[in-house]
């Protein structure tokens, strides 16, 4: 539910997909009531995740609905996979980038850290104002390159940027608009680097021409949930991230649509926009290419690189894998220790099977 209700407009929301849920032929009006008051009550699961999670479906049994974990289960459950003190290894994207090159795991290239008093590109020159910005442009044999708040979530602050023009005209364009922008409003107005904020400069990634189908604006990645134990590392989860038309980013709190894949067979369902309404569709709601059924090429190479990644990281034992594939393979785009718990309820699978 991307927009801010009151606690009566939610009320009042939840009421009429408990009946439009039923006028479709899913569980009666009752039996829904009664079981988000039950799961409320018992559980500590809100109507807002009974809904994003389907549970009106008839074929949901009653005892996968108990075993879905409220928050306060779900973080307890990410402290005792992921000591506290090692979790901001992952959190910022300078140690994580620096732990995946170090371990030779493919991920994009990294070209600089830009901060308006220690930032340094990938060779130690400064880069801590517009003109050193510049500078860094012109020596880029690459037509776009990519900024990431050095620590945010959701997509939030990310900005692909096309350079090409730079040198000649000293103009930069951001993707999917035509205005284009000088150096001095991409440092101050879009990435506010002289208001205090940290951004890691990278390579773009260009994606297989499969998930350039889905929707060609954003770079469409798997989230695998991976979990490490005494005894075996496996994926126990999985979802494809798709953006919308001329989005930037492919996550569904930004808009984006996510579609469950069987670990098996490698197999995609229905995409669902993952909110409450969990609308759904079998091909993409803006490119109309098909999603449901599918198998996406290199899923099980993405499985096994999102497992051997893990193991690089001291300290952590459980993490949604952002795994994006291009035409030669899978590589790792960033880790999230702790990923959204609603994954479960886009997959189908009670968080308490994740970690038991």
């Amino acid at each position: 539910m991307k927009k801010h209700y009151s606690p009566l407009g939610k009320l009042r929301i939840y009421g009429q997909l408990v009946q439009h849920r039923a006028r479709q032929g899913h569980l009666p009006i009752y039996r829904q009531l009664l079981e988000m008051f039950a799961l409320w009550i018992w559980r500590g699961q809100g109507p807002g995740y009974y809904h994003a999670a389907g549970f009106w479906r008839r074929e949901i049994p009653w005892q996968d609905k108990t075993l879905h974990m409220n928050m306060r289960e779900y973080r307890a459950e990410i402290a005792r996979f992921n000591r506290p003190e090692y979790q901001k290894i992952s959190q910022n994207k300078i140690p994580e980038k620096g732990i995946l090159s170090l371990f030779g795991i493919p991920g994009t290239e990294f070209l600089g850290y830009l901060h308006k008093f220690g930032g340094m590109d990938r060779k130690g020159n400064p880069l801590r104002t517009p003109a050193d910005l510049g500078q860094l442009i012109k020596t880029l044999s690459m037509d776009r390159i990519c900024f990431k708040p050095a620590e945010s979530w959701a997509g939030q602050g990310f900005a692909s940027v096309d350079i090409s023009s730079y040198e000649d005209t000293g103009s930069l364009k951001l993707a999917n608009e035509e205005k284009d922008i000088s150096i001095e409003d991409l440092f101050s107005r879009i990435l506010k680097i002289d208001r205090g904020v940290t951004a890691v400069i990278e390579s773009h990634f260009e994606q297989h021409e499969w998930y350039s189908h889905l929707n060609p604006s954003s770079v469409n990645t798997f989230r695998l949930w991976v979990l490490q134990t005494d005894d075996e590392i496996n994926t126990k989860l999985g979802y494809l991230r798709i953006g919308r038309a001329n989005s930037m980013v492919d996550n569904q709190s930004s808009g984006g649509i996510v579609a469950s894949i069987d670990l098996e067979s490698g197999v995609l369902g229905a995409a669902i926009d993952g909110l409450p309404t969990r609308e759904s569709w079998s091909n993409h709601p803006d490119t109309g290419s098909p999603i449901e059924g599918q198998k996406p090429p290199f899923f099980e190479e993405a499985k096994k690189l999102a497992e051997h990644c893990i193991s690089c990281f001291p300290g952590l034992h459980f993490a949604g894998m952002d795994v994006a594939v291009g035409e030669n393979g899978p590589v790792i785009i960033e880790l999230n220790v702790n990923p959204d718990r609603e994954g479960a309820a886009f997959t189908d699978i009670p968080t308490s099977t994740v970690f038991n």
